[in-house]
């Protein structure tokens, strides 16, 4: 990534910035979508189902309600370290509204992996998420394809290498390289042994935590570093070490969506805009709101996407949010 100049640091940031109108506005529709729903993972109307991969199976939990008020299905891809009840916000959503199939890439604690033989590398997680759309046919139909954070990284990749496809395609906070030190990668995991990796899950959760007080944001960092699986970890943070998107995105053809709104540890917001304005089609869309509602935000664009076609484009309830970009 080159290093952005005075001039081209203030217009980014100028992508950053709302009319008090449009943030009300974003609020009052995050407020409409707050009500009781059950945990999607406990809900006897979600079925869970294993998909195979190379040398192994993802789980997919898929939600169909009986009457979606959606025009087409969604697929969700969710970040690294993302579980389940990350996303009860984003559910709480579309609950009974959208058909969704939410797709556990495979360093997560669930996917039934060959030890000896798995592969962990972005190219591997490119090709999961493909074969598993097309396994469910979806690809033959309309659909939604929404990755955030390193799920939306997942994705990019794969426009990248031409391994994914997908009528409508929507990225939000994307990361465009691993946040671990990449000088710890490098040097010190490769001789760690796995049970030391074990033994420093609690320092590895006190430093993923240093400086965050919004409490959802420190719920999510307890049960990112709860659920690691250290082998998986391990492996798959080896393979990406070297990982950049910026540099390597302007060859991209496919209309992107790339949504952002919060600002916190991990996701640094000015990285967006930028990522958007490197891609020749991208669109930007900038909702701004607290911390705390950014799985809501998810499933408040992931839902107004679902509810029109490939070809109606942009939903009308989200034009007003949309920037033009620098290029």
């Amino acid at each position: 990534m080159t290093q952005p100049t005075h001039e081209t640091q203030h217009k980014e940031q100028s992508m950053l910035d709302i009319t008090p109108e449009l943030e009300q506005r974003v609020h009052e529709m995050l407020k409409a979508t707050e009500r009781e729903v059950p945990n999607f993972w406990e809900n006897n109307t979600t079925e869970s189902l294993y998909v195979p991969v190379d040398d192994g199976e993802i789980r997919v939990y898929h939600f169909k309600p009986d009457n979606p008020i959606s025009k087409r299905p969604l697929v969700f891809v969710p970040g690294w370290g993302g579980t389940e009840i990350g996303y009860v916000d984003f559910y709480e959503v579309i609950h009974n509204k959208v058909e969704c199939y939410y797709i556990e890439t495979r360093e997560k604690r669930s996917s039934k992996l060959d030890r000896r033989k798995a592969k962990m590398d972005m190219n591997q997680k490119a090709k999961d998420i493909q074969d598993v759309i097309n396994y469910l046919e979806l690809d033959k139909n309309d659909f939604v394809l929404f990755g955030t954070c390193w799920g939306g990284a997942i994705v990019l990749h794969g426009l990248i290498d031409g391994t994914i496809d997908a009528p409508t395609i929507i990225i939000h906070d994307p990361m465009h390289t691993l946040w671990f030190p990449k000088w710890f990668l490098k040097y010190v995991t490769p001789i760690l042994p796995l049970f030391v990796i074990k033994l420093m899950k609690p320092v590895l959760r006190r430093l993923q935590m240093k400086g965050m007080n919004e409490k959802v944001q420190r719920q999510r960092a307890e049960n990112f570093i709860a659920n690691a699986e250290p082998w998986k970890w391990k492996r798959a943070a080896e393979s990406v070490r070297d990982f950049e998107l910026f540099g390597n995105i302007s060859g991209i053809t496919k209309e992107v969506f790339v949504i952002n709104g919060t600002q916190d540890k991990v996701h640094d917001q000015i990285t967006y805009p930028q990522i958007a304005a490197e891609m020749p089609f991208s669109r930007f869309i900038f909702m701004k709101t607290d911390e705390s509602r950014r799985e809501r935000l998810m499933g408040l664009v992931t839902l107004e996407f679902s509810k029109v076609t490939v070809n109606d484009g942009i939903p009308s309830s989200l034009r007003n949010f949309e920037k033009e970009l620098h290029r």
